[in-house]
């Protein structure tokens, strides 16, 4: 359970760094970010922390989003599981490391990872 959490935190955020910033590709969750979020920096996955610890006061099309991009991570955690174990596999989770690792490895991802990562990215826009 733990290892599914991870890969699809990772996930979320090469998606997310792929795309540009959090805030700008979560329409439906902007206005939530402002309000609980607005003091806290971008990065290594702080933003949707910050989400995840309001959850339920976030407003309902915020939350149906958020709900769509957790499916949507449980597939894409099928498709990169073998990247993610092939080119980090000694890279400790955690503070962005494993993302950062799949970016430096991305011309190396297989196919089936990166049309899922495209993918997810394009059903979430």
């Amino acid at each position: 359970m733990r290892k599914a959490l991870v890969i699809s935190l990772l996930c979320l955020a090469v998606i997310m760094t792929v795309s540009g910033a959090f805030a700008e590709e979560a329409k439906p969750c902007a206005g939530d970010i402002t309000k609980f979020c607005g003091n806290v920096p971008q990065g290594e996955g702080r933003i949707v922390g910050c989400l995840k610890q309001n959850g339920p006061q976030l407003s309902p099309g915020c939350q149906s989003y958020l709900v769509q991009l957790k499916e949507a991570m449980k597939e894409a955690d099928q498709a990169c599981e073998e990247d993610i174990m092939t080119y980090c596999a000694g890279v400790q989770p955690g503070e962005g490391r494993i993302m950062q690792c799949l970016k430096a490895n991305k011309s190396h991802l297989s196919f089936k990872c990166k049309r899922k990562l495209h993918k997810v990215k394009k059903e979430m826009d």
